[in-house]
């Protein structure tokens, strides 16, 4: 137990560091997207407080809408080729007996 009137221990300060990406990541939205919200004026990436407000909102607008178990980041679809397309050539054309 410290003595009365004595100074406090010495505690480094923490620096905690985020990017837009990580905003992007936690509100399941691409950057494109937040950097259209920090145009309307609906996030400012550099003020913290603006941030956790828009990441409370887009976490209760998922609920509201019954996405109760969204991914934190939405899963980009890739252009994928299905089983149709795999292949560009053209079927080989069937030799019949005659």
């Amino acid at each position: 137990m410290p003595r009365k009137g004595s100074h406090p221990a010495y505690k480094p300060k923490r620096e905690y560091r985020y990017t837009v990406k990580d905003i992007a990541e936690l509100a399941g939205t691409t950057r494109n997207a937040l950097n259209v919200a920090k145009v309307r004026g609906k996030i400012d990436p550099g003020d913290f407080k603006s941030v956790v407000s828009f990441l409370t909102r887009r976490i209760i607008d998922k609920r509201l809408k019954g996405d109760l178990f969204a991914p934190a980041a939405r899963v980009a679809k890739r252009g994928g080729k299905t089983g149709s397309q795999v292949s560009r050539k053209r079927p080989k054309k069937a030799v019949g007996r005659r």
